[in-house]
Formats: C-alpha cells, structure tokens, sequence
C-alpha cells in the first residue's frame, strides 16, 4: 500500500518512533513529495502533538518524545529537499546555550531555514557562550541563533552578546534567540537582533536581518505583538 503524508502525520503525533521513519522510507522510495512530507507529514505531526499539550492532553514527556520520533525523519527527508531557487539567503550557526538540553526547537528552525535556503550549522546544545562566537567565526556566518527553552538558561543568550561586544564582535553578526522562555521583549532588553516565537516566524525574521524584503509584516515586527520581532534600532 502506497504511503501518504497523513499516514506519516499520524505516526509522528502518536509517537510511533519506527513506524513514522518506515513510512518516511517507503515515501522516499515512491517518491512522494519531500517537502510535503516534511511540512504535512512530520511537522504537522508536531504540531498535533503541541496542540494536544496545550489541551493538557499531551505532557512533556510526549513532548520531548515527539522530537525524538521526529528528527530521524527529518534527517532522512533534508537530503532529498530540493535546492532553494533563489540561491542563498545566508549563514546561520545555531545552538541550545549552556544548560539547556533541548534540541527539538532549535531542529525545527534549522529545518525551516534550509528550506528557505539558508545554509545552517547545527551546533549542538548545552554550549558555552564562547562556543557560539568560535563557530561562527570558523565558518563565517552571518546570524548566531541561539535556542534557550528554560528560563534558568536565557542569561546565557545575554552573555554570548556580552562576550561579541568585549571582542568588538558585536556588529560583525546578528544574534537571534528563541525558545519556550524567551520572548520579544526579553529580546529586547538585552538589545538582541532578534526573536521569533517558532520556526516557521525564523524565516522572515532571518531574511529581514540580511536586508531582504518581507512585506506588511516589517512595520508589524518592529513591536512586540507579533510572532517574530526585529531590533529596529540596530536595523
């Protein structure tokens, strides 16, 4: 039987670990849609699973149990993705900061900016801030995302932008945070570039910090009252 995104939807919201990756399989090897499957299929899954926290139906531990179902057919759908057409947007490294263990937020965004064809460096999670600013400078990025899902661990987005202006870095990359914790207007007020709510509001934040078009939303994005927020004053 022919696999479908539903069907792959489905596993993934009710965590089917091996069962959600075989039917990824299957659907490469028919040559279902890959990005369909990744935005239908795997993403929508996630969503369901979000949705069903929220309702108190879900709790964490399905949560976090949803990134692990999720990543390995994330992994196994990034190289069939097709090539942005408009060439590429820029360089990211991006990372969960000191203490922080999760990788599910920071995964998706990673995933959602390829598509929109940036080039991202996945660096891992539980970094020291200085680690940030070595990777980047090795691999010449443009932007620093940095993922802080616990609120014990949003001083250390502070201090990775604390070490960049010691080093006179400051101007030289965009600092972006994002996580469960982190809002705007903790963004804010530690004068970061930016800040975007989930993964798919990282896309026109990104492309708006490398000085590209993105419509009505860049008036709205200035404020506080919107799923991404730039740093207008910086930009």
């Amino acid at each position: 039987m022919s696999v479908s995104v539903e069907d792959i939807k489905e596993a993934v919201w009710k965590l089917q670990k091996q069962k959600a990756y075989d039917l990824v399989q299957q659907g490469i090897e028919e040559g279902l849609d890959p990005v369909a499957m990744l935005k239908a299929g795997v993403i929508a899954g996630l969503q369901t699973v979000g949705a069903k926290f929220g309702e108190g139906e879900y709790f964490l531990a399905e949560l976090v149990m949803s990134g692990k179902v999720a990543e390995p057919c994330i992994d196994l759908i990034n190289p069939h993705l097709p090539p942005n057409v408009d060439g590429m947007q820029g360089k990211v490294v991006i990372g969960a900061v000191k203490g922080d263990l999760h990788t599910i937020g920071y995964g998706l965004v990673t995933t959602q900016l390829e598509l929109a064809g940036f080039e991202v460096v996945k660096l891992g999670i539980d970094l020291d801030s200085m680690y940030f600013i070595e990777k980047a400078e090795e691999h010449r990025a443009d932007i620093i995302g940095l993922s802080a899902f616990l609120v014990t661990t949003i001083p250390y987005c502070k201090e990775v932008l604390g070490y960049l202006q010691d080093m006179n870095l400051r101007d030289k990359y965009k600092l972006i945070i994002g996580g469960t914790e982190c809002t705007a207007e903790k963004a804010d007020a530690m004068d970061a570039d930016g800040w975007a709510l989930n993964a798919v509001a990282s896309v026109p934040l990104c492309k708006r910090l490398m000085g590209q078009d993105v419509g009505d939303e860049d008036a709205k994005a200035a404020g506080h009252d919107h799923p991404w927020w730039y740093n207008s004053h910086r930009h």
